[in-house]
């Protein structure tokens, strides 16, 4: 079996034939081989050099077919006899051929390469992790002649894959360690790896007069700002090659000369890096095991490969074997949680069919976005996460020049039984009171809509109560409140499909009426911050002491009673965590379960969703389980006072647009939220780049 380009943007899983050992050569059954950016950018565009057709692969673990010895290769062939080779940098080798460019790679299930390129792999390391081994490489590589030191101060701008393994190299020698990292999801991802092997993660810093500089992405003002935070005398490794055609300020050079500063390139690795590189994949398996993006298998490659050209990917691994797809399905960032979507293949037709048509978001157009945001009049990220909802909005409506023409919040209700353990500081009878408040346009959602131009409408899923016609109500009731979960199943699995479905269908149809670019989940009901939280707990395994917070207020002795009656809920229904019928049926509520289908829906009409607090987060948990791409379109509208919201977005990635200390529901916080989305549209649309204005981007 081997995986060959064969045209710009086609690859072909085909059989291949045994390849003769001959000349020196060796022959290696891959077990993996991981997937480099370079691999994804001659998928795309090609090479001049590239002999199509052609097995990529560069990044190999592979077992010697006449000895069973695990190597991973050196992918240089070098000549031997130029001066670079004599002189010991055959990375530099004038006849160089590369392994996967010049001659067919690791996409296969076997390889020919050279004997003078193996590597032996360490006994007990893992065959996915020996394949950082050429990555490795190239960052000691870089390493090598800025000779870092215990206590010096190191920035690195990326925080990709090299840009981590840049980073843990030097913290392995005691460098205080900064890594400048602009994509909020990598930064979220990556916070735990960072937070424990204390290397500070920061989308910018004020700090300057580092020892040491390292430039892992190809930005040129990323690059420029290198030579900028350098102390005089400081040193800056090249490691990265720039975008073509962009311009670098010459007084910003001249910093090279007025500080004297030392600028040493950086190719690729030679023998004796691989060689080092091994023992430090051995004693970094666990932190270098939190960088794999995902292990796949070789018909999958083509599906990931414009994620990792997007620049937000991690690291993809093809795995010939079989078994490491088995043992590691996804980053060990999930390891609490089951990978989402495991756990149901068919909820109903109706929903089978919504969860269908949810596409992931093109990175072809995210990547467009992105580099029309860094082109307009500002400094690199100066408006913050403003630029990124607009790169969201971009790749939703696949336009560089998104609009939200129609703003619409759902306000789903609904009753629980668990209120009757005393989890709430108000009665049951306050959600049907509520209800009547926002029909009758008095509550804070009603403002807040007002204000922003969203239309409102609100929906009785599930309350203890009746209410008359109403031109903001839409009636969708499941039931008359749920069961006390406290003792029972919330809801059947039944009611907990039809909430779902009406939820969904409750979007849709609003949708038929007038399309929405844009929508909000809001809720109201007494007891919900409960149900919430135990799903939270559910999904996350977490306990109601690491979670559940006062909800509507109640004092220490109602919390105490809160985190109890949750942990005995947990106790008693054992839920599935990544089952979200379960969870939902198990510990939840009519409106979450409203909430649910009114995101499943939105996310299949290519409309975004702006989340709230705890309870539509909760509800948005439940979305993304049972359809991970789903999380391609929900925004986190605002950080909650609930730590439970804080988990719950942890879960799916997601970082909160707000912080205002809210804590009243109802879509409040969305509401707000919203209002930055639009705008981040219309800077999408109005605001300059720097050629338009005739502004030098040097200048900023």
């Amino acid at each position: 079996m081997q995986l060959a380009l064969t045209q710009c943007g086609t690859m072909e899983l085909a059989s291949q034939p045994f390849p003769e050992a001959k000349n020196g050569r060796v022959i290696l059954e891959v077990t993996c081989c991981a997937i480099c950016r370079t691999d994804a950018k001659m998928w795309r565009q090609g090479h001049r050099d590239l002999v199509l057709p052609r097995v990529l692969g560069h990044e190999i673990a592979g077992v010697d077919t006449s000895t069973g010895r695990l190597y991973t290769v050196w992918p240089g062939q070098a000549c031997g006899t130029c001066r670079y080779c004599l002189g010991g940098r055959e990375n530099l080798c004038e006849e160089m051929r590369i392994i996967g460019f010049h001659t067919d790679g690791g996409f296969a299930r076997y390889v020919s390469v050279p004997q003078e390129s193996l590597v032996p792999v360490a006994d007990g390391l893992d065959p996915r992790i020996a394949t950082f081994a050429e990555p490795v490489g190239c960052v000691l590589n870089g390493l090598s002649r800025l000779h870092p030191a215990a206590k010096e101060r190191v920035v690195i701008y990326g925080g990709g894959l090299v840009g981590m393994i840049a980073a843990l190299v030097c913290r392995e020698r005691q460098c205080q360690v900064t890594v400048i990292e602009q994509s909020e999801e990598k930064i979220a991802r990556l916070r735990g790896l960072c937070d424990s092997n204390h290397i500070i993660l920061v989308k910018d810093t004020h700090a300057a007069d580092f020892d040491l500089a390292i430039n892992c992405c190809d930005s040129h003002i990323a690059f420029s700002l290198c030579i900028a935070k350098l102390r005089k005398g400081g040193r800056l490794s090249y490691f990265s090659g720039l975008e073509k055609n962009e311009e670098i300020d010459t007084s910003l050079l001249n910093l090279i000369h007025y500080k004297e500063l030392e600028v040493f390139g950086a190719y690729g690795p030679r023998r004796e890096h691989m060689v080092q590189a091994i023992p430090f994949c051995s004693r970094q398996q666990e932190n270098l095991g939190r960088l794999i993006e995902k292990v796949v298998g070789p018909a999958e490659v083509e599906s990931v490969l414009s994620h990792i050209l997007s620049g937000n990917a991690l690291k993809y691994i093809i795995d010939f074997s079989g078994v490491g797809r088995r043992q590691m399905p996804t980053r060990p960032d999930r390891e609490a949680v089951a990978a989402p979507g495991h756990g149901r293949t068919h909820v109903s037709p109706f929903l089978d069919g919504i969860i269908a048509a949810i596409e992931p978001l093109p990175d072809g157009v995210r990547d467009r976005a992105q580099h029309k945001v860094d082109r307009m009049t500002k400094p690199l990220g100066a408006l913050g996460k403003i630029e990124h909802l607009a790169v969201r909005m971009s790749a939703i409506q696949k336009n560089l020049n998104p609009a939200v023409d129609c703003k619409r919040m759902f306000v789903f209700a609904g009753d629980h039984g668990v209120v009757e353990e005393g989890v709430s500081a108000f009665p049951a009878k306050v959600t049907v009171q509520m209800v009547e408040n926002f029909l009758a346009g008095g509550a804070a959602i009603n403002a807040f809509c007002r204000q922003y131009g969203i239309e409102l409408a609100v929906v009785d899923m599930g309350v203890n109560g009746d209410f008359t016609d109403h031109p903001l109500l839409i009636k969708m009731k499941v039931a008359r409140g749920t069961k006390n979960f406290a003792v029972q199943p919330a809801m059947s699995k039944e009611d907990a499909i039809r909430a779902i479905e009406n939820g969904a269908r409750t979007f849709l149809a609003k949708n038929a009426e007038k399309r929405c670019d844009l929508v909000g989940m809001g809720e109201m009901g007494i007891g919900n911050s409960s149900s919430a939280t135990a799903i939270i707990c559910g999904a996350s395994g977490l306990s109601a002491e690491q979670v559940a917070g006062r909800g509507t207020g109640v004092d220490d002795r109602g919390l105490s009673r809160k985190r109890e009656v949750i942990d005995k809920a947990l106790a008693l229904h054992r839920p599935v965590p990544d089952d979200a019928l379960d969870l939902l049926a198990r510990l939840g509520g009519y409106e979450l379960g409203g909430i649910c289908g009114a995101v499943l829906a939105a996310a299949s009409e290519r409309c975004c969703v702006v989340l709230d607090g705890i309870i539509s987060t909760a509800a948005g948990l439940l979305a993304w389980l049972l359809c991970p791409a789903v999380k391609d379109y929900l925004v986190a509208g605002h950080k909650s006072v609930e730590a439970g919201q804080q988990a719950a977005l942890g879960m799916m990635s997601l970082e909160p647009v707000l912080d205002l200390k809210l804590r009243l529901g109802e879509g409040t916080g969305a509401a707000i939220a919203m209002n930055l989305v639009d705008l981040s549209c219309r800077m999408m649309r109005e605001m300059a780049s720097f050629e338009e204005a005739g502004v030098d981007s040097g200048s900023l």
